[in-house]
């Protein structure tokens, strides 16, 4: 099997539509990182307006570009009677990836609160043949695993329903059944080869979805692919934002050091907190993010009138 290409990889983003404004700048950030290239977006939604969706497509149907819209929501609502309080439609996004695009070779999914800020291609070189799906390893879980925070202190003011009153340590193995919890990966890029993912762990993702899980689109996909991750270094996922970096400063001193190593090479950032860079100018990546909103406002005005960046969100 070859390695994959970008221009044979389905990239996909999934949005709530509060948030699609930034999943576009995502996309455009992909756009300006990847010239000349053949690129194939998907967004994946529950609420996106038909109207608005024409136009957005427009937008990007380009020489090099496509997106196309995917409407799961009859599918998402449909699966909402059977899961757990705390599942949403993101995480069903995510385990619905290896059904929907089960003929394509390769899928890169895309959280909308990151920016790509390099080139791709060579994250696909990285990705072994054997592999199923690529991630990268997640910091901030390291560090709260290391310090044994209660799951309920991380919960805060949301419901504990049903989760076991345990520390992170001890929830990873007993409810996650992760031998090595260092390796917890995050959701927010992902690799898949379809192909590799069998029918039935598909099931177990939505099987396990009835059950209580801390972050559950992340949590039920380390459970069921755990063994069938190929970890790939920081620099393709790097966590930043006021509190992940005052967390990371905690770290073991051998990843503290690989992660400012891979800051300096870092091709995919990602804000993992509540305030994200478009809310607050003082967060890393905020000024590449009003680059990318200015570029695409000066873009869709030729196609549709202001108030298309109202209906898109902030």
């Amino acid at each position: 099997m070859p390695s994959p290409r970008l221009e044979e990889t389905a990239i996909v983003f999934g949005t709530n539509g509060k948030d699609l404004w930034a999943t576009l700048c995502a996309i455009q950030s992909v756009v300006d990182h990847n010239p000349r290239t053949k690129l194939d977006f998907h967004i994946l939604h529950t609420n996106v307006a038909p109207a608005l969706q024409l136009i957005i497509s427009d937008l990007f149907r380009t020489e090099y570009s496509l997106l196309t819209f995917h409407d799961v929501g009859q599918k998402a609502a449909a699966l909402r009677l059977h899961t757990h309080q705390r599942w949403r439609n993101e995480c069903f996004y995510r385990c619905y990836l290896p059904v929907l695009f089960r003929d394509d070779v390769h899928v890169l999914w895309l959280d909308s609160a990151l920016l790509v800020t390099g080139p791709l291609p060579p994250l696909l070189n990285r990705f072994p043949r054997q592999a199923a799906i690529g991630a990268v390893a997640d910091p901030v879980a390291q560090i709260l695993r290391q310090h044994e925070v209660p799951i309920h202190t991380l919960l805060g003011d949301a419901p504990a329903a049903g989760l076991p009153d345990v520390s992170l340590p001890d929830y990873t193995r007993q409810h996650l059944s992760l031998a090595r919890p260092e390796d917890y990966f995050n959701s927010s890029m992902m690799l898949l080869r379809p192909r590799l993912i069998s029918p039935s762990q598909i099931n177990r993702c939505f099987t396990l979805a009835t059950r209580p899980y801390l972050c559950p689109g992340t949590d039920i996909l380390n459970q069921v692919f755990h063994d069938h991750v190929h970890l790939l270094p920081e620099r393709w996922n790097f966590l930043t934002g006021k509190l992940t970096e005052n967390l990371c400063l905690h770290l073991p001193e051998p990843w503290k050091k690989r992660r400012e190593s891979e800051r300096l090479k870092r091709c995919i950032i990602q804000f993992p907190e509540g305030t994200k860079p478009w809310e607050d100018p003082a967060l890393p990546g905020a000024s590449h993010y009003r680059r990318l909103s200015a570029a695409l406002e000066q873009r869709l005005s030729r196609i549709a009138p202001p108030l298309i960046r109202t209906l898109c969100g902030s």
